[in-house]
This record gives structure tokens, C-alpha cells and sequence, in this order.
């Protein structure tokens, strides 16, 4: 249990270090928060757990995280740094709830045809964590490609 803690740590530090890279250099958000996902994807790959495993999981995250992202930029549009955390704080109790039926409905949809989803540490949060980089990931680049600037203080 401590080998796969200590993988997942350390591909979230990876991820976080290429979220500040990201902010740092000015790159375009949603993207590169897109090409992010790949890091815990190749992760639950390289360490021999097969996508279905963690398919209830990255659906939790990409709907979750997506839909999460859409109140948390309007509230920064609208009134800036507060309205962002209000929106993000508020829109993740909302998601949560949203997303955690998809989740369960994928998960029992997966057991009645006969796919082991298991709900194992590495699994679980990893593709978490790729599915909420691909949800807000797929959001910002729709508000980019919609005219909206995130601008980097």
C-alpha cells in the first residue's frame, strides 16, 4: 500500500509542476491541462492496471471537474479571484452529487457485464485524477476557443 501511496504522490507532484509550468510560461490553460491527463493515464498503464478498471472513476472526474470548471470561471469572469473560489466551492458540491451518479452507474453497468472495476488506491485516485484533467481540461479549451482569456496575474 506505501509503493502505490508513493505513486501516486509522485505523479501528483508531477502534475502539480506541470500545472505551475503551465501558469508560469503563459501556455494556453485548458490544452495544456488536457495534455496533463496523460501522466496519470500512461501511470495506471505502465503499472499494469487496464483503463476499465478506473472507467467509473474517470468518468466521476471528467464530469465532476468538467462541469466544476464552468461555474468557477464564470465566477471569476463576473467578480474575480472571490467569485472564482465561491463558484468553485459551490459548483463542487453540485458536481460531486452529479457526478457520483454517473460513477455508480457506470461502476453497476460494468459488474453486470462482467468487467472488474476494482476500487483499489492507485486506481481510483489516478483515474480520478485524469478525469478531472480531461473534464476542466475540455472546458477551458471550449471557453479559449469561445474568445474567453484566462489572464495569469
Amino acid at each position: 500500500m506505501i509503493r502505490r501511496g508513493i505513486l501516486v504522490l509522485g505523479i501528483a507532484v508531477v502534475v502539480g509542476i506541470g500545472g505551475l509550468l503551465v501558469l508560469e510560461y503563459r501556455l494556453p490553460v485548458g490544452p495544456c491541462v488536457l495534455a496533463l491527463a496523460v501522466i496519470p493515464v500512461a501511470a495506471l498503464l505502465l503499472s499494469g492496471r487496464r483503463l476499465s478498471a478506473a472507467l467509473p472513476d474517470l468518468v466521476f472526474g471528467s464530469i465532476d471537474t468538467g462541469l466544476l470548471a464552468v461555474p468557477a470561471l464564470a465566477g471569476g469572469i463576473a467578480f474575480g479571484v472571490g467569485g472564482a473560489i465561491a463558484g468553485g466551492v459551490v459548483g463542487d458540491a453540485l458536481t460531486d452529487a452529479v457526478a457520483g451518479m454517473f460513477e455508480g452507474g457506470v461502476a453497476e453497468w460494468l459488474r453486470a457485464h462482467g468487467f472488474n472495476e476494482s476500487r483499489e488506491m492507485a486506481t481510483t485516485s489516478l483515474g480520478k485524477m485524469a478525469g478531472c484533467l480531461v473534464g476542466s481540461g475540455i472546458v477551458l479549451s471550449l471557453a479559449l476557443l469561445c474568445g474567453v482569456r484566462l489572464h495569469v496575474l
